[in-house]
């Protein structure tokens, strides 16, 4: 049985503390096109982490998204932040001690059907994208939808996203659709935050087949704390350990320098829970628990908690430098390959 995080020795818990705090740590999803808390990009810089997050609601054409890219870049000038363009802004944020946050999207439906705005928004500075939220789109699919896999408008922006430097995300994305862009994709992809379908049976989470596929091609599988699709006792909210017993299966399975974590928290709910019980588990049932407390895994449901999952490492014997890649040197390995456009 693998020793606890609870059961760190003081000299242990030192030694985690060091390493989270001289790891260049990425949380790769956060959910944030409405963020109450204004200071958060703060929180997160306390906290020691740098963040991806959804800047931007599902179903936002264009215009909207734009309407919240703007209002994301008034928050980065508020907290004195770095959006990160670059792998080498999260050395630079953490020597300055500033926040550091990537722009992302769950959906990418304000693309609409110009490529050319794929151009414009990798300027304005979104650098993930994924291809499919909950349901088809004229890319993908996502969700337990009939998936009939990337379209051949998919195909080509499969293909500007790799010119411009833009990381495809299918972490929502149906079977098919997930298979289809690791193929037609020519720069490594990433599955920001799922889990393994083996360990939780969810459609949300993904196949031993497409997480080999997506390490083999050099993508990196984060795991997330989203307790529905981490409950690996049903009806009962995972805890830290389980979460730490599924990142262990997929370091086992596909390699230490394939694995990270998207935790999907949502920090707008800690202020405004009305958003979860009207919107959220209106819209997606299947994809909900009872009470919007039990929503993530117990020990990481806030950023705070985040330097657990070094503890956590630590108990179960990993080396300095295999912590440090889980925590977030894998996806920056991950933007140096995919962002730039060379």
């Amino acid at each position: 049985m693998s020793k606890k995080a609870s059961e760190l020795t003081d000299a242990e818990e030192k030694r985690a503390k060091q390493i989270f705090q001289t790891s260049n740590v990425v949380d790769c999803l956060t959910y944030g096109p409405r963020m109450a808390q204004r200071d958060y990009l703060t929180t997160m810089r306390d906290a020691g982490v740098a963040t991806h997050f959804s800047v931007m609601d599902h179903a936002d054409n264009l215009i909207q998204a734009l309407e919240h890219i703007a209002d994301w870049h008034e928050m980065v000038l508020e907290n004195d932040a770095i959006i990160a363009r670059t792998p080498q802004d999260f050395t630079t944020a953490k020597e300055l001690n500033r926040p550091c946050m990537i722009m992302g999207s769950q959906n990418p439906k304000p693309f609409e059907e110009s490529l050319s705005n794929v151009r414009i928004l990798h300027e304005l500075g979104l650098r993930i994208v994924q291809l499919a939220y909950n349901s088809p789109n004229y890319i993908g699919t996502g969700g337990s939808e009939p998936d009939s896999g990337v379209t051949e408008y998919g195909k080509e922006v499969i293909k500007e996203m790799n010119r411009v430097g833009i990381l495809i995300d299918v972490s929502h994305c149906g079977d098919k659709t997930v298979m289809d862009a690791i193929k037609y994709s020519e720069k490594p992809i990433a599955i920001t935050h799922a889990n393994p379908r083996d360990l939780v049976d969810r459609t949300r989470n993904k196949t031993k087949e497409q997480m080999l596929a997506l390490a083999e091609s050099g993508g990196v599988f984060g795991l997330t704390a989203w307790s529905n699709i981490s409950m690996v006792e049903e009806g009962v909210r995972p805890h830290l350990e389980d979460f730490l017993d599924m990142m262990e299966y997929v370091i086992n399975l596909i390699g230490i320098d394939h694995v990270g974590f998207g935790l999907d928290l949502t920090p707008h709910w800690d202020w405004a829970p009305d958003d979860y019980y009207n919107e959220f588990r209106r819209l997606y049932p299947n994809l909900s628990v009872d009470r919007v407390e039990d929503r993530t895994v117990e020990g990481l449901h806030h950023v705070s908690e985040i330097h657990n999952i070094s503890r956590g490492l630590v108990a179960r014997g990993y080396s300095d430098d295999d912590i440090s890649k889980v925590l977030g040197g894998n996806f920056i390995n991950l933007f140096d390959k995919v962002w730039s456009n060379n």
